[in-house]
């Protein structure tokens, strides 16, 4: 008995599985929803995560596969590339704060922050195609029904962190 004693399961590795299975998911996701278009891609998920967790220093190879992820969106969609980090940056700055102010009902929140991955991305490309004279993205009503889907996943997923 005593030559096993040193073969006990070591629980710290299991980090890099939890990254991996969610690397694989995310990548399973994109694939799904770009044969199956009405299967959401979940980008305001994403999004809704980075805004969540952004200064949580544990977190940090998730929210960087989260930037890939969303960054991956931006060129496999057609997007103006790394427009949700420019729309990241611009929300985190300027928003965030006041909308945490104004409002104490947490899942609003989370539903104005799956709102602005969608919409204020539009938004933000179609800005950047005027600037350079190129023809807008195309809008489709299949936008609302993304932004509902994700807004109850992020009210099933998160809490607002205090």
């Amino acid at each position: 008995m005593q030559t096993f004693s040193n073969m006990r399961r070591n629980s710290a590795h299991q980090t890099y599985l939890k990254l991996f299975s969610f690397a694989a998911l995310i990548l399973l996701g994109q694939i799904m929803s770009s044969l199956y278009p009405y299967i959401p891609s979940f980008v305001g998920l994403m999004f809704c995560y980075i805004l969540l967790y952004f200064k949580d220093e544990t977190k940090l190879l998730t929210i960087s596969l989260a930037f890939a992820y969303l960054t991956f969106y931006d060129s496999n969609r057609g997007f103006y590339l790394f427009s949700y980090v420019i729309l990241f940056l611009l929300f985190y700055e300027f928003a965030i704060h006041k909308i945490k102010n104004m409002t104490t009902c947490e899942n609003c929140i989370l539903f104005v922050y799956v709102f602005i991955a969608y919409i204020g991305h539009y938004m933000l490309n179609v800005f950047l195609a005027y600037l350079a004279n190129k023809p807008f993205p195309y809008f489709s009503n299949q936008y609302f029904y993304y932004i509902a889907i994700d807004a109850f996943l992020a009210f099933m997923l998160f809490r607002i962190p205090k």
